[in-house]
């Protein structure tokens, strides 16, 4: 028996050791084609993509470059009166020429950014149809010089008024940018963008009907609202019924979409209603591109339309080669533990023999 138990010692050993000369993890090579349309190829036999990461020219986005003076920024000799590509030189400082990109144009549209700080990034609102609602924006300019920003909108036709279309700011000053959003007539939910200096504000108007029953709201419960790409986006939803108790039957339509407009899931139920109602909701996001969206919910009953939304981002994937590690350990940890287990039975065993062999012998 001990004889027995000591052989299978020996081979869980083995079956450890060969396990742990395994632990490099075999890596393959790496081939990857740059997305952006070009022929560029990389073949890395280190099986590590980061290294096939293609170099993206950098854009100058500092401005304070004063007359006569010459400074180098992003591999370029800057000084007034010769400013780099998409700058021009105005009142003794290089100023970007910030232009909104032309309605339906997609990827490939660069538009230099300058140095400001826009706040805040997002604006989610809830409107009435045929209503108009204030929103402040605050810039500050972060140069040592002064500037001038375009200011501009993208999807955002006769939903938005912008009281300037250009912000004059000195360095280190803040200013409020006063905007307007006017609800269109016809309920719903609304995306598009406010362009400041190249600084995007992301903007989502959830637009209700006047007569409301029913009104929804859609958090995400995500960490951070981010969702590592191919994971789950988790949310929460709340019906809250505002006229008299009535059970009535209600379709919930939610759609995952950018802030172009871009339509990428659609999904609907139906659910009967009587009272304030909460639960929970997780959507698959697949291969979503990285970057920002929103979910959005439409509650639809007899006599109108009650929108929400909520923000969340898609960032890069977990690295699974982390979890495959972890994994690995675990079992290796759990071998071990049943390796020393055995181990202690097989002391115990001899304790006894030797006990009972020392009373055999009184």
């Amino acid at each position: 028996m001990l004889q027995h138990r000591e052989g299978i010692i020996s081979r869980v050993v083995l079956l450890i050791v060969l396990l742990i000369s395994l632990s490099s993890f075999s890596s393959a090579d790496i081939i990857s084609v740059n997305s952006g349309g070009d022929n560029q190829i990389c073949i890395n036999p280190g099986g590590n993509i980061e290294d096939c990461f293609f170099c993206v020219p950098q854009t100058c986005s500092d401005v304070s470059v004063e007359c006569g003076n010459t400074v180098e920024r992003c591999g370029l000799t800057l000084d007034c009166g010769s400013c780099a590509s998409g700058f021009t030189c105005t009142a003794g400082s290089c100023v970007a020429d910030v232009t909104p990109p032309a309605p339906g144009a997609g990827a490939g549209v660069i538009t230099p950014t300058v140095n400001i700080n826009v706040n805040p990034t997002e604006i989610n609102l809830n409107m009435v149809i045929n209503t108009v609602v204030g929103q402040v924006i605050r810039v500050t300019n972060l140069g040592t010089s002064t500037l001038t920003v375009s200011v501009s909108q993208q999807d955002l036709d006769n939903m938005v008024i912008l009281e300037t279309t250009s912000l004059a700011l000195a360095a280190g000053e803040t200013k409020d940018l006063s905007v307007r959003f006017v609800a269109p007539g016809e309920a719903g939910i609304y995306t598009g963008k406010i362009i400041i200096g190249g600084k995007t504000v992301s903007v989502a108007l959830n637009v209700k009907t006047k007569l409301l029953l029913f009104d929804s709201n859609i958090v995400v419960l995500n960490d951070d609202y981010k969702v590592p790409q191919g994971q789950k986006l988790k949310t929460q939803v709340t019906l809250i019924p505002l006229g008299d108790k009535e059970r009535l039957d209600i379709t919930l339509n939610y759609e995952i979409k950018d802030y172009a407009g871009k339509i990428y899931l659609t999904k609907s139920e139906t659910l009967l209603v009587e009272d304030k109602v909460e639960f929970k909701r997780d959507f698959d996001t697949g291969m979503l591109p990285l970057g920002k969206y929103i979910i959005g919910l439409e509650l639809i009953y007899t006599n109108g339309v009650a929108p929400s939304s909520a923000h969340f981002e898609v960032i890069e994937p977990l690295p699974k080669n982390i979890l495959s590690r972890i994994v690995f350990f675990l079992i290796i940890l759990i071998l071990i533990i049943a390796i020393l287990i055995l181990i202690l039975m097989i002391i115990r065993s001899r304790k006894k023999k030797k006990m009972k062999a020392a009373a055999g012998a009184v």
